[in-house]
Order: C-alpha cells, then structure tokens, then sequence
C-alpha cells in the first residue's frame, strides 16, 4: 500500500509541477513590490516611520502568498481531476486541503489586517501633520491599572473610518475594505472559517458534516381545528429544544477557488486604495489641518 501511494504521489507531483508553468493560472499578476521610499517624505515623531514600513512589508507579504497559494490550489485542482475519488481523497488530504484551509481564512484576517495598519499608519500621519492632535486611539487605557479595551472588528472599522474621514480618499478605501469577506463570500464557501474556527466546519472535496443540528426555537403545538384536522400552532412565549437531520455538504473545490479568487481580487484593490490613502496624507495636507 505504501508503494502505490509513493507512486500515486510521485506521478502527482510531477502532474503538478507541469501545470505551474501552465500561463492561465489565476490570479495573474505581478507580485506586489517592496519599494516604500515614498515613506521617507514626511518627519515622523519617534518611531513612526519604522512601523509604518514594518506593518506594509508583512502587509505586502500576506498579499503575495496569498496569490502564490492561489496558483498552488488551482494547478492540484488541474491535476487531482483526472483521478478516482479514492485516490483524489487521498491526494487532497497530502498536498492540497492545508493550502485550502489557509486561503479559506485569508477574507476574514485581511479585512482585520487592513483595519489594523492603516489605522497605525494614518494616525502616524496625523501626529507628524496635525498640531493639537493627540497620540490617542479609542480602546487606549486612560487611568493607572485601567486595561486596554478590546474593539470587536465593527468598533475597530468605526474607529479608521473616524480617523481617516478628513482625507477624501477615506470613501474608496473603506468601500473596498468592507468588499472584503462579505456575506456573499461567506454563503458561497458554507461559512467556512466560523464554522471551522468555533465548530465543525464543512469538508473539503467529499464528505458531510453535522448531520444532526442541535437548535432552540419557538415551542409548538398540534391545535385542533374546526374542521377535525390538527393543525401546529406557535406556543407564545415558550421555547422547546429541536433537533434535526441537517448536514452540512463538502465545498466544491473549483468554485471556493473562484470565489476565494474574487476575494484576492478586492484584497488587491483595498491594497492600491490604502497605498494611495497614505501616500496622499503624506503629500497633501488633511481638510482642516495645519501643517508644522
């Protein structure tokens, strides 16, 4: 059995290094550079420079692996195709549901991602243009043993769009940033990264999960009608333990991919969006703010 599989991967393999080369992988372009000279135009108080290169070079980092593992998935989708479903199974399992999986919570971490460093990076911006501003986020603790507080993703998104209302660019960058991770992505991938970060997230290629659902509803009754027949009737105020036969089916490798693609796409343009907030905050002087 170990000799059929080291065979079954080997040809895989092969299979799969072929179809890297092939041009029509998606997505197509180039990987996202690190030149950010563009940083060295404005005198940061104390280390805000250094972090606003830090956080965009991770944030360059997670974009273009992100896009390598795009290419990854789509040429082991190319290949694994042509196989049975055992040995399809088998080689999901080996080299393609961990590359899945991580793309699968790319949407969500980005979303998160870009709140987090653009919210340093223009706050930076602003403490080096605007005289009177304070070197204050909200969620900042403000008295001795006070803990920071915690801003869930709603807050934090309330929180950038407030600082960074006072350039026009604001309105394009918080539109593409919001296009990420969307209900519409979360209902075409079965939503995969809550279910698979909290409980039991659905398959990838084969297999169902959560066949039986536990869930808590609105208690019911059989009430007799005039006519003899029984009807359910809601009971008011009353609520009754429920479960059924649900099931949650696999994810379609081709089209997770697709809309995982189209999610890498908003990523981009959020990307370009955020470069162009910055480097006009860097330029430009903010609507009502005084420059040193």
């Amino acid at each position: 059995m170990a000799s059929e599989n080291f065979e079954l991967h080997r040809t895989a393999l092969n299979a799969y290094f072929d179809n890297l080369n092939i041009r029509d992988l998606q997505p197509s372009d180039e990987y996202l550079p690190y030149e950010f000279d563009f940083t060295d135009s404005l005198q940061w108080q104390g280390l805000g420079k250094a972090m606003i290169k830090d956080e965009l070079q991770e944030l360059t980092n997670i974009l273009n692996h992100w896009q390598g593992l795009l290419l990854q998935w789509q040429a082991w989708n190319n290949v694994i195709k042509d196989y049975s479903e055992g040995d399809a199974w088998l080689l999901r399992s080996e080299f393609l549901e961990s590359i899945v999986h991580h793309c699968l919570l790319q949407p969500s971490a980005m979303r998160d991602t870009f709140t987090f460093v653009a919210t340093n990076s223009m706050h930076q911006v602003r403490l080096a243009y605007e005289d009177g501003y304070e070197d204050f986020l909200e969620g900042d603790p403000i008295k001795l043993k006070e803990t920071p507080k915690h801003l869930n993703r709603t807050q934090k998104e309330k929180r950038l769009t407030k600082l960074i209302s006072v350039w026009d660019e604001s309105t394009n960058f918080m539109a593409s940033l919001r296009a990420i991770n969307d209900k519409a992505y979360r209902e075409e991938t079965s939503n995969y990264r809550n279910l698979a970060n909290h409980s039991i997230g659905p398959r990838l290629g084969i297999g169902v999960t959560r066949r039986v659902v536990r869930s808590v509803e609105q208690a019911t009754e059989m009430m007799k009608q005039p006519d003899g027949k029984y009807k359910l009737k809601p009971i008011p105020d009353k609520m009754a333990v429920s479960y059924t036969f649900g099931g949650t089916e696999p994810l379609n490798m081709d089209k997770a991919r697709i809309a995982n693609l189209d999610q890498y796409s908003h990523a981009r343009v959020c990307y370009k969006n955020y470069i162009k907030l910055l480097t006009t905050g860097l330029n430009l002087e903010p609507k009502g703010a005084h420059l040193f």
